[in-house]
């Protein structure tokens, strides 16, 4: 019985379609399972905004990789923002991917499926690159990523089929193409094409291989040369990131060449071996995380390792690998590992941190893959290999998770924010700047965050930004805001320059979660000790009036399908609401919230956020409450001694004389020690 399922097995693998599937499968369980609990991210709100509210995505990517939007607009018109469309894409092409080099492999070494399996399976869950749930970003980007697979396959297969030759050379023209006009990301890999085909060559022809490299590559070489001209002469529109070779910093000397071949160092062991040993502890994704979820995907590694060696158990395998077969094996793949990273070094960027920059280590999964794939090939015992190849693939699908569970708490962070802000701030004068601290969002800077939260405000048909936020700290000192002054003009940068404010019209935010966010009042909060400097200092910029009380009308469907449905009225939400009554000096309804969060026993983390409640309980006379109100956030905030003393003289000057608020003056100067 054994022996017949064994055959059955086995003839299923000769299945065309069989491979691919399980790759799919594997894809899928590695980036597919958060899918419910997690949805944009980074840039894709900015290209949703300029593409469904502006009707104009190209402006975009004015500036920065221009081209690239054109390959982004036939997607948004079929995919909008519809979240589950772009994550099928985004699985799809991260799959494509994987596929493309598995027939990338077996053009160039034959039809080895073991050597071509596991290398694929190394590039679906190389663990350097911890972004994959960006899926609209980064499903575009292993698109092209494939495309330029794709291309080499086709230049491969134009050696061999001269009815088809033409046909082939076009297509590879044509993929080559778009990946050379549209980014830089493997603008250098390019050059690997001249290394796969002098290999491939040779071993077909010894004799002849040289001449006929150089014939058959002059069409791609062309291509290539006139793209490089244009591309460094065009520089400065296509890419923000800067080079100029006249730079005195660019100028070679012992010292420059040390550091950075220090840095290539560094990077090259990032993206290999590091990130490998990284996955076997990554502190900063294990932060958080219960022993609930973590036994839950250590179960899901579990199983998709026990695929692996099932499937490993019964994909072809060729004869032992030539020496000629090794030597081109390890140089492409060390050489596809080095033209992965001219850009980056070039461009003096951090190649293999963490998060958003994680993002530079793509074009390395090339030949990382391959290479990894070699040193465990190059064993004769395979079936030991097997458990090998199965645990790091377990390993690199538990990394994966990881970061999975990473995204989705940072989408309920920013959730928190956006809704937060929408409830405390219901309309907004266009051209308004917010500032910040940081916020401490791992996946989005301002810009983004600012794309964000302008589909909760209307805006006008002229293709302006109705209102941007900045971070403080990443921001005073620079041309933005050299320094911290009224009536100072703002703009934002590349694809935001239509936003046009000044430093005076602006709101001074606050938001260090699971605190709720603040609406900085200069009064009171001058004295606040959480704060951060610099937001304290752009006090003096703050505007309320600019925020409106009735809620400013927004399309519920569009923000329903981008942010989900909205979170539930919890403390945050009756606190700002209270905050913004308080603004606006409705003090009935600050009393019937009061009563709403006591009936629901609810409590803030931070102390400063029953400041509305008091002072609402001093405007409804009822002093009582508010003192004792004042006294219990004393006793445990004592650090908030001064905002109270700055609220209870507000109070003083805004609430008519009587007895009983002259008894809760004298009261409250005795608790806090006044003179």
């Amino acid at each position: 019985m054994f022996k017949v399922n064994k055959s059955i097995i086995n003839d299923i693998f000769q299945k065309k379609y069989t491979i691919p599937a399980i790759l799919y499968l594997i894809t899928f369980l590695t980036y597919g399972l958060m899918y419910p609990w997690i949805r944009f991210f980074h840039d894709e709100y900015s290209i949703l905004l300029f593409s469904e509210r502006m009707k104009n995505v190209s402006q975009f990517f004015t500036g920065n990789r221009p081209y690239l939007g054109f390959i982004y607009q036939p997607f948004l018109f079929l995919f909008s923002s519809n979240y589950f469309l772009w994550f099928i894409f985004g699985i799809t092409t991260r799959w494509l991917l994987a596929y493309c080099l598995f027939l990338l492999i077996k053009e160039i070494w034959g039809d080895n499926q073991y050597f071509s399996f596991t290398a694929s399976l190394f590039c679906i869950v190389f663990p350097a690159f911890q972004a994959q749930f960006a899926f609209m970003i980064f499903g575009i980007l292993f698109l092209l990523f494939s495309f330029f697979l794709l291309s080499l396959i086709f230049s491969l297969k134009a050696l061999i089929n001269k009815q088809k030759k033409y046909l082939f050379v076009s297509f590879a023209l044509v993929l080559s193409l778009i990946n050379l006009v549209t980014t830089e990301y493997f603008f250098t890999l390019e050059i690997l094409r001249y290394i796969i085909l002098g290999f491939y060559l040779f071993k077909e022809n010894k004799q002849n291989w040289f001449k006929r490299l150089v014939s058959e590559s002059i069409p791609y070489l062309i291509l290539f040369l006139i793209s490089s001209i244009w591309r460094f002469s065009q520089q400065t529109v296509e890419t923000t990131y800067a080079f100029n070779s006249n730079q005195p910093n660019t100028t070679f000397s012992f010292h420059s060449t040390l550091a950075f071949l220090k840095d290539l160092i560094l990077d090259l062991w990032e993206v290999s071996i590091g990130s490998w040993i990284y996955a076997f502890y990554p502190r900063h994704l294990l932060e958080n995380i219960s022993l609930k979820v973590l036994l839950g995907f250590s179960l899901i590694s579990l199983s998709i390792g026990v695929i692996c060696i099932l499937s490993l158990r019964f994909v072809r395998k060729s004869s032992v690998f030539t020496n000629f077969q090794h030597v081109s094996v390890l140089s492409i793949a060390t050489l596809a590992i080095l033209f992965a990273g001219i850009p980056f070094w070039i461009a003096k960027l951090p190649i293999g941190e963490q998060y958003m920059y994680s993002r530079w280590t793509i074009p390395f999964m090339l030949g990382v893959s391959i290479l990894f794939t070699w040193i465990f090939y190059i064993s004769k015992d395979h079936k030991y290999t097997q458990w090998l190849f199965a645990f790091f693939i377990a390993l690199g699908v538990g990394n994966q998770l990881l970061v999975a569970n990473s995204f989705r708490h940072d989408f309920d962070k920013q959730q928190s924010y956006y809704w937060q802000f929408k409830w405390r701030v219901p309309a907004l004068e266009n051209n308004t700047t917010i500032f910040s601290n940081m916020l401490g969002f791992n996946y989005e800077n301002s810009d983004e965050v600012s794309g964000a939260l302008n589909f909760f405000y209307p805006y006008d048909q002229d293709q302006s930004i109705p209102i941007f936020q900045f971070y403080l700290p990443e921001r005073v000192g620079t041309k933005l805001l050299p320094e911290i002054q009224p009536n100072l003009p703002i703009s934002g940068r590349r694809y935001y320059d239509s936003f046009k404010s000044n430093s005076s019209q602006a709101i001074i935010v606050d938001f260090q979660y699971p605190s709720c966010l603040k609406v900085l009042d200069p009064e009171i909060d001058i004295y606040n000790p959480t704060i951060d400097s610099l937001s304290r200092e752009a006090l003096q910029l703050s505007n309320n009036s600019l925020i409106g009380y009735e809620l400013a009308p927004y399309e519920t469907n569009q923000i329903k399908r981008i942010f989900g449905k909205q979170p539930d009225q919890d403390w945050c939400y009756y606190f700002v609401k209270a905050d913004l009554a308080r603004q606006f000096q409705k003090w009935d309804q600050v009393n019937f919230l009061s009563e709403l969060v006591e009936s629901k026993k609810f409590n803030p983390r931070d102390h400063r956020e029953w400041f509305p409640f008091i002072e609402g309980h001093a405007q409804n006379d009822a002093w009582e409450k508010a003192l004792i109100l004042s006294k219990f956030v004393y006793e445990e905030s004592p650090q908030y001694s001064q905002m109270l003393q700055a609220l209870w003289s507000r109070i003083k000057l805004q609430t008519d004389d009587s007895q009983r608020k002259e008894l809760a003056i004298n009261t409250i100067k005795q608790l806090l020690d006044e003179p």
